[in-house]
């Protein structure tokens, strides 16, 4: 099985931010796509497989996140080599509002609708408040509906988010999530620095057992493996 891994690296011309693969459990590694740079000037990328194949990386930028989606070419060995290209990025996605950037999750997860039917969801974390470079407050998480047959630009994933459920309501910041063994979503994230308002100094780390029901505030349904 492929597995992926984003990466940011600073060269002379400035950084940029690389997905990197590799087919023997992390023995080699290989950048997709060759050389090109998903996202320039953007930094601390995450990475998720959409249900189509494709690839979607997500990156922190001033205000939010950019979007970028990679697609393997036709060709017999395309995927096997890593060929394709990355779309040009997109912003917004998930608007905070905010001039800060900030360190967030993206990441997809089987749910059901209210009639039963099976879909997948995106789930995007980040501060929903803030004004300033490290006022950062109100940790949300944003969900969307993808489809396993439709190919996607950078621009279709960035538009159309809701905002789901909000984790803080006081200073907070980044934030991961993966999935447990029960198929709840664990959360784990950067909330009220420990020594009043200054955020060097460190935050506490809270972690949250979440159902897809909680995220999404009942739109849609966990799916229990």
């Amino acid at each position: 099985a492929r597995i992926y891994g984003a990466l940011l690296l600073k060269k002379s011309s400035g950084t940029g931010n690389y997905v990197i693969y590799s087919d023997d459990l992390g023995l080699t590694w290989n950048i997709l796509g060759g050389s090109q740079n998903p996202v320039a000037s953007q930094d601390e990328p995450k990475v998720e497989i959409l249900p189509n194949g494709q690839i979607l990386l997500s990156a922190r930028r001033q205000g939010g996140r950019h979007f970028r989606v990679f697609t393997y070419g036709t060709g017999e060995n395309d995927k096997a080599n890593g060929n394709g290209s990355w779309g040009d990025a997109a912003a917004n996605g998930c608007d905070n509002g905010g001039s800060n950037g900030t360190n967030g999750e993206i990441f997809l997860v089987n749910a059901k609708k209210s009639d039963g039917t099976d879909v997948k969801l995106l789930l995007q974390s980040q501060p929903k408040g803030g004004s300033g470079l490290y006022d950062r407050r109100d940790v949300t998480i944003w969900y969307k509906e993808v489809s396993p047959t439709a190919t996607y630009t950078s621009t279709d994933i960035a538009n159309g988010w809701t905002q789901g459920k909000q984790l803080s309501t006081v200073q907070s910041s980044y934030s991961a999530m993966c999935l447990q063994q029960d198929g709840n979503v664990a959360f784990f994230f950067e909330e009220a620095p420990c020594y009043g308002d200054d955020y060097t100094k460190g935050y506490c780390m809270v972690y949250l057992c979440l159902t897809v029901e909680e995220i999404t505030e009942g739109k849609y349904a966990s799916v229990k493996e």
